[in-house]
């Protein structure tokens, strides 16, 4: 039966004060998954972030099975008029939406948490993207306008995909078990990816047609995402399946929160989070490129059917997330070298083997040097603006316009980042809450 933890009661004999008012008078359920809630909370996070991060990544893979609206229309319209999805302007605007949705998203993503918390925020985002992929192929048929506003809610609801990915760790997890958490969130990326392509190849060659992707991707995110309002808390204090064994591991090694302005210009002017900045475009950059429009280049330029781009398409984040969490044991171990040389290290490797990744791709006219070339740019990526191109010329142009991107961008951050904390991040007088 529940059972309730509080403090010794008041020598005044007045009334105990409320939950919210003070954490520590707890109410426990007589479940506790096994003083393991804190899993529970990080397998569901992952799987509400996947979701969000997969709605986003549909279209990309039904781009090249949404043949039948365009000759719905020429079937109506006897060929006299052209459809908006044959234009690639139109198709380069849907790939962008989901971009700016993120940037729109984005932008009161932090202050929002701050006022709300994550628990609300989250579902508010989850629930956008939801609508975003449900909605999609009725907004297709009737016209480009309600299909791009679509590519923007899915993008907005995505925006606060790695926000999460460093808050949920901060509260939920013990300070021995904060990196491991971080890692297997992160993993979102490559997990939507291993699930959205396979399953979209599957279906988009099913008599359930493209459409049925959207409803079961929608469909699914509203219910993960119920599940996540009714079982998340902002504080593990709060939770009625967090134990008082549980919480104490949580809460050991926490530090203090502290109030205090945020020092935006002296962020925004330190060297090394300008040069980090710079550095994450450029790889963000190939990597999006590649996640974007690899369907799209094993579909046209490949030669693979349906079937095959999707688990071929799923096949490098695979092998990403392995890598990832080999790097991370590895890392972990190179002692005898400094935290700066080992980020600067893998990052030198993550950033060197995608540009070998793009350059091979771009000369190459082998169908199997070509797939080999584009997992290891994906997996190496793991480590850390256009239409539906279909001319090999233009790719190579791409891949080689990427790789210099990401070379340029990552050239001076060897050099000038700096693994100690900057003098603005370190505690100063200010209002302190206990965690």
């Amino acid at each position: 039966m529940p059972c309730e933890v509080h403090p010794t009661t008041s020598s005044s004999g007045g009334a105990m004060p409320s939950e919210s008012a003070f954490p520590h008078i707890r109410h426990t359920s007589s479940f506790v998954f096994w003083n393991r809630t804190r899993m529970y909370i990080m397998v569901l996070t992952l799987a509400c972030l996947t979701f969000i991060q997969m709605n986003t990544l549909t279209f990309n893979f039904t781009v090249i099975c949404m043949e039948d609206i365009v000759e719905d229309h020429h079937r109506i319209t006897n060929y006299t008029d052209t459809h908006w999805f044959e234009r690639n302007t139109e198709k380069s605007m849907l790939f962008s939406g989901a971009a700016i949705g993120g940037l729109i998203g984005l932008i009161p993503a932090v202050p929002l948490i701050s006022s709300l918390g994550l628990r609300n925020v989250l579902t508010i985002s989850g629930l956008i993207s939801a609508f975003g992929a449900f909605l999609f192929p009725l907004a297709v048929s009737i016209g480009f306008y309600t299909s791009f506003l679509c590519r923007i809610l899915q993008g907005i609801g995505s925006a606060i995909m790695f926000t999460t990915v460093g808050v949920v760790p901060g509260v939920w997890a013990p300070s021995s078990e904060a990196n491991t958490f971080m890692a297997i969130l992160s993993c979102a990326l490559q997990l939507s990816n291993i699930i959205c392509m396979p399953v979209s190849g599957l279906l988009c060659e099913s008599s359930l047609g493209w459409r049925s992707i959207y409803y079961l991707f929608g469909g699914l995110t509203f219910v993960i995402y119920i599940v996540f309002w009714f079982t998340y808390s902002d504080d593990p204090r709060l939770h009625r399946n967090v134990s008082q064994k549980e919480l104490g591991k949580i809460s050991i090694g926490k530090i203090e929160k502290i109030k205090e302005s945020v020092p935006y210009r002296s962020v925004c002017t330190d060297p090394t989070v300008i040069t980090t900045w710079v550095s994450c475009f450029g790889a963000n950059m190939g990597f999006f490129v590649l996640s974007l429009y690899g369907p799209t280049y094993l579909r046209e330029i490949l030669k693979f059917d349906v079937k095959e781009t999707g688990f071929l398409s799923a096949l490098p984040f695979i092998l990403s997330a392995i890598t990832k969490f080999s790097a991370g044991q590895i890392s972990d171990k190179l002692t005898f070298l400094s935290e700066k040389a080992r980020f600067v290290f893998f990052a030198a490797t993550s950033q060197i083997g995608f540009a070998v990744g793009l350059v091979v791709m771009a000369f190459t006219s082998s169908r199997l040097v070509a797939q080999i070339a584009f997992n290891f740019a994906i997996v190496s990526s793991g480590l850390n603006t256009m239409g539906v191109i279909k001319c090999i010329q233009l790719w190579t142009i791409l891949f080689l316009f990427v790789t210099g991107v990401i070379i340029v961008c990552n050239a001076g951050f060897p050099f000038i980042t700096k693994s100690e904390a900057a003098d603005y991040t370190k505690k100063r007088d200010s209002t302190i809450e206990s965690y």
